[in-house]
């Protein structure tokens, strides 16, 4: 059953899922034959991947504009029909909201510098392509290795435009506040000993899901850390365990061997962290009764993630 739709969408595109059919004494409960409630696959799924981000369908696609790889529209839009494309909002929002864009979503130390550069060239002629783009932002980042400057490259070998370009998609794709509401509803539809296994390829999204799952984990957050030591610390201790889904199944995040970036470049920034909820064939198994659940290592994972 292929379905469509946002990660933050997970529980209504769940509920619209035909019944699962089953031969247990528990398929009663699903609704008495009438193809079973609006919850018919929520709580039943025992594994789910989130592959964050942009495809490489879609970094290929030039009229997409998601890469300043390729000239093409400035559109970075995920779903083509949503309303607002990254040519309207960098043409159109004012320099101080332009410039917290760059900063809290790319990132971008330079990002004054680049407002700056943006609002002065668009005032001349309204910047339409990723390469008008690109040449807008010139080189913000003048720091790395000289092999990088040579290259066009600037911290770290990044290009100076792949900040900027990460910021404006995220904005026009509300991809962090989608994130934000698609962990919590993806972990209420994990069956008991399900799984949810998330991929990210940046820091913003990294941090979203780590802390996501230590939530889920009943484990404080950093920005929870002041309570946990204040003088009801107990009572925020307890009440974030009494919360708890489950465990972290990865103690740090998987990342892609080097025979692997070297085989998919892509695949560099990759982070994979994995939630188990409690229950099922664990449970079981830490009671004496079923099966042990075959192990499988953190590094095969990784390269399976990945790919």
């Amino acid at each position: 059953h292929q379905l469509k739709g946002n990660y933050s969408e997970v529980v209504p595109l769940l509920s619209s899922c035909p019944p699962v059919s089953t031969t247990s004494s528990n398929s009663s409960s699903s609704g008495g034959g009438d193809g079973g409630g609006a919850e018919s696959l929520v709580g039943q799924v025992d594994a789910m991947l989130m592959d964050l981000g942009v495809s490489s369908m879609q970094f290929d696609s030039a009229d997409r504009g998601f890469s300043f790889t390729y000239d093409g529209p400035i559109d970075m839009r995920m779903d083509p029909h949503a309303s607002m494309s990254a040519e309207e909002l960098i043409n159109c929002v004012d320099e101080a909201e332009l410039g917290r864009i760059l900063r809290d979503y790319g990132e971008e130390k330079s990002w004054k510098a680049v407002a700056r550069r943006i609002v002065t060239a668009r005032e001349q002629a309204p910047i339409k392509t990723t390469k008008q783009l690109v040449n807008v932002i010139g080189q913000t980042q003048i720091r790395g290795s000289s092999n990088s400057r040579k290259a066009g490259k600037g911290v770290k070998g990044i290009h100076p435009a792949t900040r900027t370009f990460q910021a404006l998609r995220i904005a026009v794709n509300d991809e962090i506040k989608k994130l934000e509401q698609a962990l919590p509803a993806a972990l209420s539809c994990l069956s008991p000993g399900g799984r949810l296994a998330v991929i990210s390829f940046h820091s913003l999204e990294d941090r979203l899901v780590k802390h996501a799952f230590m939530t889920a984990a009943g484990r404080p957050t950093p920005a929870q850390e002041a309570l946990i030591h204040g003088p009801d610390g107990a009572v925020v201790l307890d009440s974030l365990e009494a919360a708890a889904l489950g465990h972290i199944v990865t103690r740090k995040p998987i990342i892609p061997s080097p025979d692997e970036i070297a085989a998919n470049a892509r695949s560099r920034s990759a982070k994979l962290r994995v939630f188990q909820r409690s229950g099922g064939l664990d449970a079981a198994v830490a009671a004496g009764k079923g099966p042990k659940r075959k192990r499988v290592s953190q590094q095969s994972d990784g390269q399976k993630a990945a790919k």
